[in-house]
């Protein structure tokens, strides 16, 4: 293990129960005969890059088995394609515009982790935190409501997490393993472009210049979109601190340059998939694994070379579109796939409170449980009609570009605050890629209205704080 050894996590454990006080005999009365739950995650992993997804270009044997056991949700859109946002709204359930919310009369959000303590649950935290402070600080379990909160790289974590699952389990666990890979696809591509100093894939080196004949090809929406909203075409070209960003050094790249990207991304998944593989046979080899709901996602995607985009940040599929699979072992669908639409940070709290029996927290919150559907494809259970995907384009600190879009079950509408080209329409059925804007074609007026005003009413609902001024 990395520098947390077993007395470590027992006597983590008991302080945290001391503190607990009072709660131990309710927790416990609470917890009965509940299933444990095991959140694992990855970072910037676009959905369609497993092999259970249909790629022919990346093996994930793990991943795979967690959709072979369960269900798998290919129309799963993350709430907003970077990190920090993106984990504040998956650990609060609150919605990314609403994270002012997090200093307001100095009360901390409610946390997966508090609910699952709520309901009973051992609490553990394995791995990449990046939660803004202000939301609840690392440091306080009381905020965060994680017994155990450690970090480390992939390897280590993985480490840790097996640690936690060899104990003695006197109750149910809610475990989140949060692993960085294949985020080190950011370092990479700055190798790739020639920067030398502060690089540091962490998790384990990937070649840079692999053979062509190993490369997978570039995807079909490798072009950059000639109507491009303009707030993207001015997110490619930033400078940050005098230096360029990721996105802006890769614009230098050739189209071999990106197939070897595409390799270098699929080799970064595969690493990632190695350590869940690990973890996964773990559970089986301490008799966890018929008593453990398995859930598996991701904070965002990335760009994977389609409109030549590396990174995240925008609101193509590729960066707003993430892995979403439920296991529910001898209750759930095995081996399904389930098209409803999914917003995978507003979702998980409603999801995770109905596993674990508890009710969800009083305030401002729009997410919808999709433990319905791993039960039943054909549950009348609330769905969502439509999923929003919230971005901005940071110019300055006085200066910024607001972004959303608006996934229907056959359309994606994408607007910006300001800009040319500031509204988008693509027909997801015929044009998956989002390569052809429909916009301005008088055929779809009728359609783009109608995703107007679906937008009109969630800014009404949520009171969202877009803003076009």
């Amino acid at each position: 293990m990395n520098n947390f050894g077993r007395r470590d996590f027992l006597r983590v454990g008991s302080t945290a129960m001391l503190a607990a006080g009072v709660l131990n005999k309710a927790e416990a009365a609470a917890a009965g005969n509940k299933p444990n739950i095991l959140f694992i995650t990855t970072d910037q992993q676009f959905a369609d890059v497993m092999s259970c997804a249909g790629s022919k270009y990346v093996k994930t044997p793990a991943m795979d088995s967690i959709a072979q056991k369960g269900v798998r949700f290919p129309n799963a859109y993350v709430n907003y394609p970077v990190c920090m946002p993106e984990r504040y709204t998956m650990y609060t359930g609150r919605l990314p515009c609403q994270r002012h919310l997090a200093d307001e009369n100095n009360k901390p959000m409610i946390s997966l982790g508090n609910q699952a303590k709520a309901a009973g649950y051992d609490t553990a935290y394995f791995g990449k935190w990046h939660i803004q402070d202000q939301t609840f600080s690392t440091k306080d379990t009381k905020y965060h409501g994680f017994d155990i909160n450690t970090g480390g790289k992939d390897k280590s974590m993985t480490e840790n997490a097996i640690e936690f699952l060899s104990g003695d389990r006197k109750k149910p666990f809610f475990a989140v393993v949060s692993y960085y890979n294949p985020h080190d696809i950011c370092e990479w591509g700055r190798k790739k472009a020639g920067r030398t100093e502060g690089i540091n894939m962490k998790n384990g080196e990937v070649d840079t210049d692999p053979s062509l004949t190993e490369c997978p090809p570039l995807p079909e929406n490798y072009a950059i979109n000639g109507d491009e909203s303009e707030a993207v075409e001015i997110r490619r070209g930033l400078i940050s601190k005098g230096v360029p960003n990721a996105q802006m050094m890769a614009m230098d790249f050739d189209e071999d340059d990106w197939r070897q990207y595409r390799w270098a991304y699929n080799r970064l998944v595969e690493m990632v998939d190695g350590h869940i593989g690990e973890v996964l046979q773990s559970l089986e080899d301490n008799g966890l694994d018929k008593n453990t709901v398995v859930i598996f996602s991701s904070d965002h995607g990335d760009g994977y070379g389609a409109h030549r985009w590396h990174q995240k940040s925008v609101l193509y599929e590729e960066s707003c579109r993430a892995p979403f699979i439920i296991s529910y072992p001898g209750k759930g669908r095995k081996n399904e796939t389930d098209d409803r639409l999914i917003s995978i940070g507003i979702d998980l709290m409603p999801t995770i409170s109905e596993i674990a029996g508890v009710e969800m927290p009083v305030g401002p919150y729009f997410g919808k449980s999709a433990l319905p559907f791993v039960f039943d494809k054909n549950s009348k259970a609330p769905t969502h009609k439509y999923v929003v995907t919230e971005a901005e384009v940071r110019i300055s600190k006085k200066d910024e570009i607001d972004g959303r879009s608006v996934r229907t079950p056959k359309y994606k509408y994408h607007l910006w605050s300001k800009g040319e080209n500031r509204e988008q329409l693509f027909h997801m059925i015929k044009d998956p890629g989002e390569t052809r804007n429909l916009a301005n074609d008088p055929e779809y007026l009728e359609v783009l209205k109608a995703h107007r005003k679906l937008f009109a009413d969630w800014l009404k609902e949520t009171d969202d704080t877009y803003s076009e001024s």
